[in-house]
């Protein structure tokens, strides 16, 4: 963000968590009162997603849980935070950005 690393990211066999996010998480989801604990759930799963082969999705519809591959340390675009990429025994996911 404004050339400054803000994300979180992967690199072949690794997953780099951004050292700010995992002590602080972000602005909009501390505004929202989410745990740093649901934040670092989130970012681990969101990032090991990317090792996974998942990409990007978008939020599925406001009010709705946000999939764990939306890009929620940067929006939830109406969303509700969710850290799980199951949900109800099966992968939740969103329309592909």
């Amino acid at each position: 963000v404004g050339g400054v690393p803000y994300t979180s990211c992967r690199v072949t066999g690794k997953v780099v968590i951004n050292l700010d996010r995992w002590r602080t998480s972000a602005p909009h989801l501390v505004a929202a009162k989410l745990p740093l604990d649901t934040y670092r759930l989130y970012v681990i799963n969101h990032e090991v997603g990317h090792q996974l082969g998942h990409h990007h999705e978008a939020c599925p519809g406001k009010g709705r849980a946000a999939p764990v591959m939306q890009q929620q340390t940067l929006f939830l675009n109406g969303c509700r935070p969710n850290p799980w990429p199951f949900v109800g025994g099966k992968r939740y996911t969103g329309p592909p950005v």
